[in-house]
């Protein structure tokens, strides 16, 4: 009996230091656990097809180039430089950098810029930052002005925007011709109803006091109610 109660103790020391041996390990893992998931935002934030890195003053290196990109992705925005070049882009959408308040450089090179009445929002955000940027962001279409550099396109030189402000112009006239015709039609039904119950009182005015041919009188009663 003896012995198999000192086997026991012996048992249960042992588990005990080999928990206490295996604390750290599971200090270790927890603190890599946390350090994982403090990591995370960081990873989920940059784009699938682009390559994140991290720079020593806090921001990202974000680097899209040659990934074959029709527009530009979500971007962190602590982003400081961006690389998009020798991809597919045509344009940028409005509002798509405006986030990116600490960015310093940028390559936008070797893109089919599509310079119609859409680049306008690339070239004015350009043309509004003090940024490291490739010189050699070219209009590929229209082919009047392939070759010329976006930040040298004057308002002359959209010629979509004209045809786009034209058809602009035309579907608000007609919207307000449409509207006003609504309206009109609107008005006439009214005044047909308030025409046609204003008959039908009269109708049922007469139908209630009718007037002999002979010019009967009526009684003192019966007048008052007709008046």
């Amino acid at each position: 009996i003896y012995c198999s109660v000192l086997r026991l103790h012996l048992t249960n020391k042992n588990k005990k230091v080999s928990g206490l041996q295996a604390l750290p390990k599971m200090l270790a893992f927890g603190v890599l656990a946390i350090f994982f998931f403090l990591d995370l935002p960081s990873v989920e934030l940059c784009p699938v097809p682009c390559e994140c890195t991290e720079l020593r003053d806090h921001g990202f290196r974000v680097d899209c180039s040659s990934k074959h990109l029709k527009e530009v992705p979500v971007l962190p925005e602590n982003t400081i430089e961006l690389y998009l070049q020798e991809n597919h882009l045509t344009t940028v959408a409005p509002g798509k950098f405006d986030k990116l308040q600490n960015l310093r450089k940028l390559d936008l090179s070797s893109n089919p810029w599509n310079c119609d009445c859409h680049i306008a929002y690339l070239k004015h955000w350009l043309e509004d930052q003090k940024l490291i940027s490739d010189s050699s962001v070219l209009c590929s279409t229209p082919a009047l002005i392939n070759g010329k550099h976006i930040l040298n396109l004057t308002g002359n030189e959209y010629p979509a925007c004209k045809n786009h402000e034209l058809i602009l112009c035309k579907s608000i006239i007609h919207r307000n011709i449409c509207i006003f015709a609504v309206s009109f039609l609107v008005f006439l039904l009214l005044a047909c109803a308030v025409h046609i119950a204003k008959y039908l009182s009269y109708r049922v005015f007469m139908a209630e006091c009718p007037i002999s041919s002979n010019s009967q009188r009526k009684s003192g009663r019966e007048k008052e109610f007709c008046k």
